[in-house]
């Protein structure tokens, strides 16, 4: 037993200055990332030219990310779970499902918060399979955080349910269908959690 390297792992891990340094990588790597994006798809970047960018070597990158879709998967996951910290009527969901259902369906058909997104234009599309399970958890985790409902494994699933379904209807379902879509969407809030 050498606790030499034992106390040495455990002050590394306590160390707020390696925290900092691997924040600092990272940023620079979804910067670097960014910058990239707004040139080409992701398809088309490589990791030489975006370490270059991040002025980084590629080990550093492989200590954080196993390739270059990896890192994408990562700043996806990211970048949405920014979008949903943005959004300012989450809260409602409980208190007034009718209303809360109005504004989610009105601010998806007036403004769609993915126009003119780097991570939803035309050639990242095909690389986003994972987005709306992104979203529908990110979206769950706000609801969660709001403290309404207890946090269990249940709620979220009910919670990923409700925000996936209303997704596919957002996306699909003609305009013409808008009333209807909102008192589907409050009407299964209020199945599923009744107690509200």
């Amino acid at each position: 037993m050498n606790t030499n390297n034992e106390t040495s792992r455990v002050s590394k891990e306590n160390n707020p200055k390696i925290d900092l340094r691997v924040m600092k990588t990272k940023r620079a790597i979804s910067n670097a990332l960014l910058e990239l994006l707004q040139k080409k798809s992701i398809d088309k970047i490589t990791v030489t030219e975006l370490t270059q960018k991040a002025e980084i070597n590629k080990g550093t990158f492989y200590l954080h990310y196993t390739d270059i879709y990896d890192l994408y998967q990562n700043a996806l996951k990211e970048h949405l779970n920014k979008i949903v910290d943005e959004i300012d009527f989450m809260n409602q969901i409980f208190t007034e499902p009718d209303k809360f259902s109005r504004n989610l369906v009105m601010r998806s058909i007036q403004k769609s918060i993915f126009m003119n997104d780097l991570f939803f234009s035309k050639q990242n599309i095909p690389f986003n399979q994972s987005a709306q399970y992104y979203f529908c958890s990110a979206l769950a985790a706000k609801v969660l955080s709001c403290h309404q409902i207890p946090a269990t494994h249940e709620n979220e699933i009910k919670l990923k349910f409700i925000f996936s379904g209303s997704g596919s209807l957002l996306r699909y379902d003609s305009h013409e269908d808008t009333e209807l879509i909102i008192n589907v969407i409050s009407n299964t809030i209020k199945n599923l959690f009744p107690k509200f």
